[in-house]
This record gives C-alpha cells, structure tokens and sequence, in this order.
C-alpha cells in the first residue's frame, strides 16, 4: 500500500528540464534586429508622421520610465502608458515602459529552442501584446498573428500601429478569459509573456491556452517568479503595485502546465538572469481535465476533451 507521504515525496521529485541554447544568443539577437528594422519607415517624412499620429491619438498619461514607480499604482484599465520601445527610423522613435524587453525576451527564446526560427504559415496567439512589440518579431518571423490584449486603449494602439506599419494582424480587445469554443484547435503557437502572473486563476488561464492550441501545438511563457524551492509559489495581490497576483517558481509553473493538460516530458523552464522565468510546453493530443475539483469553470466546455 502507498501511503499519502510516499505520493508526495516522489511528487516532490518531478523536475521539469531546463532548455539548452540551439543557437548563439549572437545569432538570435541578429534575427530580431533584422526583423524589426523591416518595420521601420523608408522615409524620415514617413517615420515622422505615424509617429506623430500615434503620439497625437494614443498620449502617455504617465513618463514611460515612471510607469512601475508611480502609475502602476493607479488602476491598469484608468490610464495608458506605450508598451515598448519602437524605432520608426531615421532616428525617430518612442520609449515604453517595457522598454526593450520584447526584443530580449524574444531572442532568449529563440536562443533556447522556444521559439521557433520560422512560423510561416503557422497561426499565432499573442497574449497581452500591450502596444504590440512581440507581434512584430512574431510577424516578422512569419507568424498569421492574432492579438488579445484586455486593455482598451493599448489595444487599440497596437491595432492602429499594425494597420500604419501595413500589417494585417487583428487585435482583440478582451480578457482571455471571455468564453470563446471557436478558438478550440485553431492555433499553432501562443505567445505569452509578462501575462500569468497578472491573471487571479493561472490554471484556467493556462486551460484556455491549451485548449486554443492544435495538437502538437506550443506554448511560451515568461514570468514574473520567486526564488527557489522554499517557496513554491507567492502572491502579492493589491498590496503591491503592479496588480501581481501568483508568482511561482519552477515547479509549481510546471505543474499548472502538467493540470492545464501540456505533456509532462514537454515542458521546459529556464529562470533568466533577473529572476523570471521561461516555460516552453507542447500539447501532444487533446485532452480531458486530469482533475475537474475546484475547477472554477464548472461544467464548462474546458473540463471535457479540447
């Protein structure tokens, strides 16, 4: 017989593995430079009028560089600061509160395997563009991208920048979580990252996700993250700036993968040099729930095979 204190302690022997580079970090920062500068404008005159358009229609309400000191106090859906940095060129350009983190974060997971070199003719899921840097380098690398992004005005920027820079790219202006059994199966890859730990329920949030994807699809996240096994998982909530609810570390992010239905032998989790983390998983073949208790979605379409 095996007795409840054996399950946990060979529980708390899963590991998930840690990705190895399948290029120089060199080559993958060369990939995105190349794709982005495809975006810029081939004119001074151009690159200064949609920027100009774009500053007149979609103004900071707060300093980009302030954004996580002061305004992320405010409410996120009561203002609107740009995302991340853009170079319109020939000089021209706009900073974001994100900075240059689409372009790191990006290369990285291109580095280690996660994201693929190419995604022609696959259709991509961008979650959480905010001003639509990562859809960039997802388009430029030939991604068929759709947006969800629940912030009103940053949905509409990214919108109206993808239409400036001639890029057919529809972005959706709602949660994640709004109910949508279309998208079951629909896409090849998702993209999620500075997201998770934003959401009060990751394992619906993470459900969702694996249910949009093909089977054989994947899925990239980065994070937010604490340190270590000492503390599987933290929650700031409210009382913190910046509306950060969970905060996992390596393995309670790979087991919310493993109970979203993602193949156990698939995930992979890389904790960067500041402390978050990067999660890679696969959808081998649609599954059911492996555990429906508690499941704050009861009776819902995604408790079933997607």
């Amino acid at each position: 017989m095996v007795t409840i204190d054996r399950v946990r302690d060979k529980d708390a022997l899963l590991k998930f593995s840690t990705p190895k580079p399948v290029m120089t970090r060199e080559s993958a920062d060369s990939i995105v430079a190349d794709i982005l500068t495809k975006w810029q404008m081939e004119t001074a005159e151009e690159a200064l009028r949609v920027s100009t358009i774009l500053a007149d229609e979609f103004p900071d309400q707060e300093p980009p560089d302030g954004f996580w000191h002061d305004a992320s106090s405010v409410a996120f859906r009561d203002f609107f600061v740009w995302g991340h940095n853009h170079n319109f060129g020939h000089g021209i350009s706009r900073a974001g509160a994100m900075s240059s983190r689409h372009i790191e974060i990006t290369a990285e997971a291109l580095e280690l395997g996660m994201l693929p070199a190419r995604l022609d003719g696959k259709k991509v899921l961008d979650v959480g563009c905010w001003s639509g840097g990562d859809l960039l380098v997802l388009a430029g690398l030939g991604g068929q991208v759709t947006c969800v992004e629940e912030h009103p005005i940053a949905a509409r920027a990214a919108h109206r920048l993808a239409a400036l820079l001639g890029l057919d790219a529809p972005v959706i202006e709602a949660s994640l979580y709004k109910d949508r059994p279309d998208w079951a199966g629909k896409f090849d890859y998702v993209y999620c990252s500075g997201v998770i730990y934003h959401v009060t329920d990751p394992l619906l949030f993470l459900r969702i996700l694996f249910a949009y994807l093909k089977p054989g699809g994947e899925v990239f996240l980065e994070t937010k993250a604490v340190a270590g096994e000492g503390s599987v998982c933290g929650y700031s909530g409210t009382m913190e700036k910046g509306w950060n609810w969970y905060a996992p570390n390596e393995t309670a992010l790979g087991r919310w993968m493993v109970d979203a239905g993602f193949e156990p032998s698939s995930i992979r989790i890389y904790r960067r040099f500041n402390d978050r983390l990067l999660a890679y998983g696969r959808k081998a073949e649609t599954r059911s729930m492996r555990e429906t208790a508690g499941f704050s979605r009861p009776g819902s379409w995604l408790e079933g095979v997607v």
